[in-house]
């Protein structure tokens, strides 16, 4: 049995899989705001998911910076914490391999090699909630001089100092719209959005050239709301590189649980 977390800025994901490649069942729990508990909390929700059946293999997808090697939480995006160990203690309670990888990276994982960029060689993956993130993948791996790639934090306006995350985010959303993403049916209010949300993609796209843009996240479960500005959007821009296709993620709320179960699962090979 391989366990996935997801670790979010609003809430934790715990997933299961026999087969490591897609989630059998899941339940979720608010992200803790004090780290002293956090570790605890992951062992009762594995146990109230799963039982006592035997876990093969824990994979931990992560948002903000990470020390793979030393299996801690450095900084993560949206949640107060500041180095939680985290490996060693799953490791060391459940008795198996452990595995920490970036959220956007195990996201992009996911949906480069079963989801929605499957079919194409380099993807550029966006998930979009409480922050934003991005990952790059070359078939189906992740590009190594981009891991913990940050493109939310990229600057959209240099004057005011915005970045991307702070003006399209799940959370930039509620606070400049006064609602969250599944309440905002305004075709104006999503035209505003698919405005900023063009220019953070763009950069993107001139630097990276991808194949294709694949958007996850919980602001991408309304893809069919804003892709039409969105795609209007990019078409104003000086043309110097073909916009690629701009597709929905195939799990869009849930990539980078997929993601962390397949490099959990690589571990028993």
């Amino acid at each position: 049995m391989i366990i996935a977390i997801d670790i979010g800025g609003t809430k934790i994901r715990i997933a299961y899989s026999q087969v490591g490649d897609r989630i059998e069942d899941s339940l979720e729990f608010s992200t803790p705001t004090s780290q002293r508990i956090v570790v605890k909390q992951l062992i009762d929700s594995i146990h109230q998911l799963v039982g006592t059946s035997p876990i093969d293999a824990i994979g931990i997808a992560s948002p903000g910076s990470i020390n793979k090697r030393k299996g801690i939480i450095v900084a993560p995006r949206n949640v107060s914490w500041h180095n939680l160990k985290i490996v060693k203690p799953l490791q060391d309670f459940f008795k198996c391999p452990v595995v920490l990888e970036h959220d956007a990276t195990a996201g992009g994982i996911a949906e480069s090699r079963t989801g929605a960029g499957k079919t194409y060689k380099v993807v550029l993956y966006v998930t979009i909630s409480t922050g934003i993130g991005t990952s790059i993948l070359v078939a189906g791996e992740p590009l190594p001089t981009a891991h913990n790639s940050e493109g939310g934090w990229q600057i959209i306006d240099h004057t005011s100092q915005e970045r991307f995350a702070e003006l399209c985010s799940g959370k930039a959303i509620q606070r400049r719209y006064g609602s969250i993403a599944a309440d905002i049916h305004s075709h104006t209010t999503w035209k505003l959005i698919a405005s900023e949300m063009a220019v953070g993609l763009y950069n993107y796209i001139t630097i990276i050239q991808p194949d294709v843009v694949v958007l996850g996240g919980g602001v991408s479960v309304h893809f069919k709301r804003f892709i039409k500005p969105l795609q209007k959007e990019l078409a104003k821009f000086d043309p110097i590189y073909t916009i690629p296709p701009i597709k929905q993620a195939r799990y869009v709320e849930t990539a980078p649980a997929v993601g962390v179960m397949m490099l959990a699962a690589e571990q028993l090979k």
